[in-house]
């Protein structure tokens, strides 16, 4: 759907990979559809990392969340009932689903950090499930971010770096490493801030999952990592990958799950080459979707949805229909 963009921030562009800062081999495929940016679908052609090019500057980031974010993904905007929001979107129950693949990992009065919060479920959830432990986070979204916390006593800090090093058990970022405009950085961040032995949790989109439209691609996603890209970028932050593939859960079909651990010496490294199957099967992956009359016919019903019914009816209506697809799905034996 359309969005102005004049005021967004968009960096200047470099040429450069955002992970890995290469300029080797870099693949424009095609242009950002969802919310017409500007900017184009790139592959890098040593890492194999696919990113939107160019990104945002830092400011950029801050006006696009705090603004056209809230207008692009309606979905994600509470409307009329804040009880029927979270019913729907089912925060609670995908929260405690994430903490029982990750409790038992860490040791009693454990201090766990989430990066992007969120509403807060996850952090509600692990103090329900887990009085003893220490819990911090950021969440730039002040007006939101208790929302689900419960009676979870939370720290919120500006950024993972205002931590001193090894003061964490573990680390948990769920859909927020595809945000940031230098995702190398935040693994190196979190391998510093670990204690030796302490568990770092990564979720993010699968680039390879079965999405059929360009308009999976969007603004808010910078980058887009397979297994092999992901499980790379985390050696090259000094981690060691205990886990790196298809998500664990059910519920999250189609994201990747990240499980690893700061060895006693990290060392940071630049980020390995991507072999050239892994570079191949990408560029198919990406060049098998195409962008015609019907996706267009949907993108534009969509805008034109959100001008005559708004985006608050909108979003609500989505919300229900992600509902509805949970509710009828059989349940696991």
């Amino acid at each position: 759907m359309p969005e102005h963009v004049d005021d967004w921030g968009l960096a200047a562009a470099t040429g450069q990979c955002r992970a890995c800062g290469s300029s080797a081999g870099q693949r424009a495929f095609w242009p950002e559809v969802y919310a017409r940016s500007g900017q184009t679908l790139t592959r890098c052609g040593h890492c194999a990392t696919v990113y939107l090019a160019p990104g945002f500057s830092e400011a950029g980031l801050v006006r696009f969340y705090t603004g056209p974010y809230r207008r692009l993904f309606p979905a994600e905007v509470p409307w009329r009932s804040t009880v029927r929001f979270f019913a729907w979107r089912g925060d609670r129950d995908v929260a405690r689903q994430r903490f029982s693949l990750i409790g038992a990992n860490l040791p009693p009065q454990a201090h766990l950090f989430e990066m992007g919060s969120g509403f807060g479920a996850f952090l509600g959830q692990a103090a329900q499930q887990r009085s003893d432990l220490q819990l911090s986070a950021s969440e730039p979204d002040r007006a939101q971010r208790h929302a689900l916390l419960g009676q979870a006593e939370v720290r919120f800090i500006d950024s993972l770096a205002a931590l001193p090093e090894r003061s964490l058990d573990g680390v948990v970022a769920f859909h927020v490493l595809e945000h940031l405009i230098e995702p190398l950085g935040f693994l190196q961040q979190a391998a510093m801030a670990l204690r030796d032995g302490g568990r770092l949790w990564v979720e993010v989109p699968d680039l390879m999952s079965d999405w059929q439209t360009r308009l999976f691609v969007h603004p808010a996603h910078l980058s887009y990592f397979c297994a092999d890209s992901l499980r790379r970028l985390a050696e090259a932050a000094g981690l060691q990958v205990e886990y790196c593939g298809v998500h664990p859960l059910k519920a999250l079909e189609g994201t990747l799950w990240l499980e690893a651990l700061r060895p006693a010496t990290p060392m940071c490294q630049p980020v390995a080459p991507a072999t050239k199957q892994v570079v191949d099967a990408i560029d198919q992956w990406i060049s098998r979707v195409g962008w015609g009359p019907k996706d267009r016919l949907k993108a534009l019903l969509k805008t034109m949805a959100i001008r005559v019914l708004g985006p608050g009816l909108v979003g609500e209506w989505q919300r229900w229909r992600q509902h509805r697809r949970h509710r009828d799905e059989p349940a696991p034996r």
